[in-house]
């Protein structure tokens, strides 16, 4: 991911990225520790440094769970950064879907919504979607 490409390797970097992957979702720091191949000692130091700044929301019913404050600035910030990252990487594909009626539909870098909504009236079946 980004981040890691400008801010090189390391646990945090790591561990913000698997909590931007999964931005709705609690993890627990076992979860994290896995996903981001860091060990859950040093999770449990980020993550309660993290907290300490207001960028975690944290779940304490049961093991504590932790997830992205969606509400902080900096948390969207990253969000918007990923974002585009994506959208800009993907531009450099063409990706294509199979309808029901088994014609492929080939999708191309499409400059705005009227376009795309074009492309859905030509095929009704087609359905795709991008979350973040």
């Amino acid at each position: 991911m980004l981040l890691n490409e400008l801010f090189g390797e390391n646990a945090r970097i790591k561990i913000l990225e698997e909590l931007l992957t999964y931005v709705d979702s609690f993890l627990t720091a076992e979860e994290i520790s896995r996903m981001a191949d860091v060990s859950s000692k040093t999770v449990y130091i980020h993550m309660n440094q993290l907290e300490e700044i207001g960028i975690l929301e944290v779940e304490k019913k049961g093991a504590k769970r932790f997830k992205l404050n969606s509400n902080d600035e900096r948390v969207l910030a990253l969000g918007l950064i990923e974002a585009n990252e994506f959208l800009r990487r993907s531009n450099k594909y063409e990706l294509s879907f199979e309808s029901s009626e088994l014609n492929p539909v080939a999708i191309k870098q499409y400059s705005n919504y009227d376009e795309i909504e074009a492309l859905s009236d030509e095929v009704p079946t087609l359905e795709f979607s991008i979350t973040f």
